[in-house]
Formats: C-alpha cells, structure tokens, sequence
C-alpha cells in the first residue's frame, strides 16, 4: 500500500504564539486523520467510533482511545521526534481524532508494536522496540531554541531518571513545573553542544534513510568515551539495521514542523 503525504498547514496572518500552537494542533490532528483513514486504519475507527456515548446537545462522553485490534492488517506509522519536540501532542491529537492508541516505544515491551507508535529514536531516549511492525515514518521536527530547554524540563519533572521504571514512577508529575534555573545553567553549559549536534543527527538519520552516526558497539548511542559520533571524513556512514531490514525506508513520508 502506497504511503500518505501531508501538506503543509498555513495558519492566517496575525495569530498569537498560542492561537498558532492551537492551530497548528487542530491541523495535525485533521492531517493524521486523513492519514490514518488512507491507511486503512478508517474502517477500525468507524467501528470504535460507535462506541462514543452521544448526550445530546453537541456534547458526548469521552472514552479512551483503545488498542489496534489483534490480527488487524494495518499499515504501521511510525511517530519520530528529537525529545521536547511536540511528540506529546502529537499522539494526544491523533488518538483523539483517530480513537487509535499511539504506543510508546519503552512501556508495554511485551505487547507487540503495531499501529502506531512513538519515539525519540535514534536519539538516547529512545529505543526501536517495534521490530517489523510498522511500515512508515512521520518526523515531527521543532525549532532547537524551544525544544532543547523542553527536553530539559521533562528530565527534570522524570528526577533525571536513568531507567524507565523510575522515569513511569514521576509521569503524574510531567509537564506541571519548570526546571529550576540553575539546573537548566548546569545542564546547557554541561550538554548544549551535544544535544544541539544530536538535534541535527536525528534529522539527517531519518532525511538519509537511516545515517547511522554512532561507532558499532556504542549501544547507547551517545557518542561517549570510547567511542565518537561519525563526522564528514568518515562518509559515507553505514545505514542502520533496523532502516535496512525492518522497515520499507526510514525516510518520512511526511515531516511536521511543531511551530508551523
């Protein structure tokens, strides 16, 4: 089945930064839907659709999104983003207007990853724990200056979590407070240079089909004593595994700008 692309949503003239970040969330959640609907996801969300509770009067009872039924012969999306880049209202939008769980890409290691998943892979933070089970890629991409302190404030709002049980023990605590100025002084002098490196990477990792920047053996993909991330003398980089045997092309069909 052929892949959707998604044009570009212009917000009008003279919309206030949060006007515009509310615009551009009413786009994506109508963009996904049409997406989700070409991809054959339509017929599931026509049947959960039914399972909404109308009250009359334009209003109707929330019901969660619910699990891509077993056995179902979907055409799996991929949600890819570096941390702090709008990836959370990014699923929140589209379960609403899809009634679809998005799945995270740590929790539920057991179940299998089909439908639509989430992640911050390539990156540190994220892990390719969805094998062969999905078949396209959407990269959700925001402005560095914006999404790096936001990557910050999550660590902070997580403890700086270092295992994903400790990081799920805080969620109740994600996104209700700032991090603490000095926190966020150490932190940029410590990691800004690396960070705003890795923003780019993951750009080029999924614009390249799969640019594998990371040494073999450097598992965590941190570029760390011993090892390095790759730089131009060493092209052209090898592709990664998993956009070589897992998935059709680890190139997006569709990139979406969080500011636009």
């Amino acid at each position: 089945m052929a892949g959707v692309t998604l044009t570009r949503f212009t917000p009008k003239k003279n919309v206030g930064i949060y006007g515009k970040r509310k615009v551009m969330a009413i786009a994506l959640s109508v963009l996904t839907a049409f997406a989700m609907l070409s991809l054959g996801i339509g017929s599931i969300r026509r049947k959960l659709r039914k399972m909404s509770v109308y009250l009359g009067s334009g209003d109707c009872e929330w019901t969660e999104a619910l699990d891509t039924p077993a056995g179902t012969d979907i055409y799996g999306t991929l949600f890819a983003s570096y941390p702090g880049s709008g990836m959370r209202i990014t699923w929140q939008q589209t379960e609403g207007i899809t009634g679809i769980r998005v799945y995270d890409d740590f929790f539920q290691l057991a179940s299998p990853k089909i439908g639509l998943v989430k992640t911050q892979y390539p990156h540190y933070e994220g892990i390719w724990s969805y094998g062969s089970d999905l078949d396209q890629v959407i990269l959700v991409i925001r402005n560095p200056r914006w999404a790096i302190p936001s990557y910050l404030t999550l660590l902070s709002e997580l403890e700086f979590a270092h295992t994903w049980q400790i990081a799920y023990g805080h969620l109740p605590e994600v996104f209700t407070k700032r991090a603490d100025m000095g926190d966020w002084i150490k932190w940029r002098d410590y990691r800004f240079t690396d960070e705003i490196r890795l923003w780019g990477l993951h750009i080029d990792f999924y614009m390249e089909n799969g640019a594998q920047y990371w040494m073999p053996f450097d598992f965590e993909r941190n570029g760390q004593w011993p090892f390095r991330f790759y730089n131009e003398s060493d092209l052209p980089w090898p592709q990664d595994y998993h956009c070589a045997h897992d998935v059709e092309t680890c190139f997006p069909k569709a990139v979406i700008s969080y500011e636009r």
